[in-house]
């Protein structure tokens, strides 16, 4: 079972998730801070290529709720590259102007703001810009759980998983309270 959560949590977007994953996942209504994450909430803490989001300060606050309430966690971030992701987000590009008319539901805004004003591919660009100057690489990690960590309660992995045929990986954390294993 997969529970959803967020400090602010989208409760319709969540409900419609769960309704369509087939009981596979459920979400928590109230607010969750990841710095500071209530003691119910004891399985493992995922975060898929959202860590960025989170200046150092805040990410040192995560990892160190996690070491402090003896709670495995796992981060995953999108590239291991960062010019290949910046490369990456130049291709976006015509893919958003040839696929913009099968979106749906459709709605004649869309094609405004693709074609005619095309804000839609300039703040894509822009908001995966910022996120691919702002991934945490390897050794951005390394530092924060150095930061943090309790070596001796603590294990941590960081590396890169590689993804079938791709010529770019996965950056991922994980730590494991070591008497849990």
């Amino acid at each position: 079972m997969v529970e959803l959560s967020d400090r602010y949590p989208n409760v319709a977007a969540f409900r419609e998730l769960c309704d369509r994953s087939g009981g596979r996942l459920e979400f928590r209504t109230e607010s969750i801070d990841a710095t500071d994450v209530p003691p119910a909430l004891d399985g493992i803490r995922t975060m898929f290529n959202s860590f960025h989001h989170f200046p150092p300060p805040t990410a040192r606050a995560i990892l160190a709720d996690a070491v402090r309430k003896r709670r495995a966690i796992a981060v995953c971030e999108g590239v291991n590259l960062r010019a290949a992701g910046l490369i990456a987000m130049t291709l976006q590009l015509p893919a958003i102007l040839l696929l913009t008319p099968l979106v749906k539901p459709f709605r004649w805004s869309r094609l405004l703001f693709t074609y005619v004003l095309p804000l839609i591919p300039l703040l894509v660009l822009f908001d995966g810009t910022v996120s691919m100057l702002r991934l945490y690489l390897e050794d951005e990690l390394r530092e924060l759980v150095a930061s943090v960590a309790d070596h001796d309660t603590f294990e941590w992995d960081i590396g890169t998983t590689f993804v079938s045929t791709l010529p770019i990986g996965v950056v991922h954390l994980v730590g494991v309270p070591k008497s849990s294993r």
